[in-house]
């Protein structure tokens, strides 16, 4: 059954408005965020668990933990481009973790980020890392390990378009899940290579917080995973699906760049889009700021 995550918020507003629902805020973490309990029950039940979920969310929502985080998917993905490299030495790759040398003060390995510089052409957003050695040019690979879900709408898709077209390279987004309609609607369409990782990494040594996170009478992050290593169909993916859809793909992303870019620049919406690459849920676009022709809406 394919799953709808944007439809738990709808579910959680319309319980709210029936009184179904009743919100609150923890008092040491702020009113950022909202946690939602049955109405009749008892509020010293609902302090109590709020003391126990909120500041841990908090602590792993924070953006100290947020940097730890997209560390680890990176250091997944280098390991999979090193693979790749050893394996076959035209692939080489910039973007690079000094995993040999201690962490620093904040927890973190350093990193030399790939230049944003590529032949004659250059962009002002840095890539995660950058893939040489496909026929077809280089791929700029972009690692986003966030809880939310991917829809199509999302900036990050945006902005990978961007700086894919800066540096006139093939873009690869690498994320923990992609809504279906991303990947069916847009992205196959776009010409815009993307891996699901099924996964949220946590850094190797916060296993005992992954532990707390994943519980069930906990976050319930089951997909949570401390550890830096990627698993079998990631490593699949880099090793053997990639340079066998990197043709294919970068064709409609050439085919598409103009009107991907003009979309990335919210010069046309997502409908738009969709109709310019020829996506199935594409079709007339009609402006409603202005007036329709004589008769139409008669």
């Amino acid at each position: 059954m394919r799953v709808d995550p944007h439809l738990v918020g709808k579910a959680i507003s319309d319980l709210l408005d029936l009184n179904r629902l009743r919100a609150h805020t923890h008092v040491a973490t702020g009113k950022k965020k909202s946690w939602f309990a049955n109405p009749g029950t008892d509020q010293a039940a609902v302090d109590a668990r709020l003391n126990e979920l909120a500041p841990l969310y908090d602590r792993v929502s924070q953006h100290g933990f947020g940097n730890l985080v997209g560390d680890a998917l990176e250091i997944v993905v280098q390991k999979c481009l090193t693979e790749v490299q050893t394996a076959d030495a035209r692939y080489v790759y910039q973007g690079h973790f000094w995993l040999d040398q201690p962490k620093d003060k904040h927890g973190r390995y350093k990193k030399f980020q790939p230049p944003k510089t590529v032949s004659n052409r250059s962009t002002r957003k840095e890539a995660d890392f950058l893939q040489f050695g496909y026929a077809e040019g280089a791929l700029c690979i972009e690692c986003k390990n966030y809880r939310e879900w991917v829809y199509p709408h999302h900036g990050i898709i945006k902005e990978l378009i961007i700086k894919a077209d800066d540096l006139g390279l093939i873009q690869v987004l690498v994320t923990r899940r992609l809504h279906y309609t991303a990947r069916t609607n847009l992205l196959e369409y776009a010409g815009i290579i993307a891996h699901e990782a099924y996964h949220q990494y946590y850094p190797a040594d916060h296993a005992e917080l992954a532990d707390q996170v994943r519980h069930k009478r906990s976050l319930g992050f089951t997909d949570v995973r401390a550890t830096e290593e990627p698993d079998k169909r990631t490593r699949r993916f880099f090793t053997e699906i990639l340079p066998g859809i990197v043709p294919r793909m970068s064709a409609l992303w050439n085919a598409n760049r103009e009107q991907l870019v003009r979309y990335a620049n919210d010069e046309i919406n997502l409908a738009q889009i969709y109709t310019e690459i020829g996506s199935p849920v594409g079709g007339k676009w009609q402006d409603f700021n202005e007036e329709p022709p004589d008769g139409i809406w008669d």
